[in-house]
């Protein structure tokens, strides 16, 4: 099977509006809600939000000018990632880029789709799961890390142009709802969890600089808010 690339750029580049109908919308929240509320499923699925968590603290890290030597992933759901820098202003700006990323991006990939730039946003999607395999330095996070980007560069090469319009929505609609159901753990662990505070983002900075957790709760909470916020918006645009 040949890959056609100039054929591949072609179709990502071209606009796709989206019009589907109300049974097709059906099955995308019924497809979103059985990978995010089943346990069983979440098992699984869980996975791929907690890289695109452990992501966050990747890219935001690299922004700060921190040096990151690895990323690993649990198949409990946990993830590291390990940097180096100096600097207060770099470990809290790698720190709060984690819970907020499922959301964030969750609200890119809406965006893009409601402009019609879906095959676009799939392709520099798959590009950043292709660019973080330098990073992963345990076998759950190249198998997680390597099945989202052989997904989405098969769609991008392979599927044609209406499946782009398909798989960002099902991607962002998913990424929502696992962000809120995110939150909603974070929030636990700060609440009637707290045997487990040291999971916690909010907790970890707040002891690397010797400040409140609460006070990074609230910031991880607004950038998650505006995710949120961002996504429901161009939901509204695309219905």
């Amino acid at each position: 099977m040949s890959v056609d690339f100039s054929g591949a750029w072609a179709r990502l580049w071209a606009p796709q509006p989206v019009d589907l109908t109300a049974g097709q919308w059906v099955i995308l929240l019924v497809l979103v809600l059985g990978l995010v509320l089943p346990r069983p499923v979440w098992r699984i699925t869980g996975m791929y939000s907690t890289l695109v968590h452990e992501l966050g603290h990747v890219i935001s890290a690299l922004f700060t000018g921190r040096f990151v030597t690895g990323l690993r992933l649990g198949w409990d759901h946990s993830g590291e990632v390990v940097s180096r820098g100096r600097g207060k202003t770099s470990v809290i700006i790698s720190g709060i880029f984690g819970y907020p990323t499922p959301l964030l991006v969750s609200a890119a990939l809406l965006w893009a789709t409601a402009s019609g730039y879906a095959g676009r946003a799939l392709g520099i999607y798959a590009l950043f799961f292709v660019l973080v395999l330098v990073f992963v330095r345990n076998w759950p996070a190249f198998v997680v890390c390597s099945a989202s980007a052989l997904i989405a560069l098969g769609v991008v090469f392979f599927a044609p142009v209406s499946a782009y319009i398909y798989l960002a929505l099902l991607l962002g609609g998913f990424l929502l709802c696992s962000g809120i159901r995110d939150y909603f753990k974070v929030l636990s662990v700060h609440t009637w969890r707290r045997r487990d505070i040291e999971q916690s983002d909010a907790y970890l900075i707040a002891r690397a600089t010797g400040t409140f957790a609460t006070l990074w709760l609230l910031v991880i909470m607004v950038l998650g808010g505006a995710g949120i916020f961002l996504g429901v918006q161009s939901l509204l645009r695309l219905l």
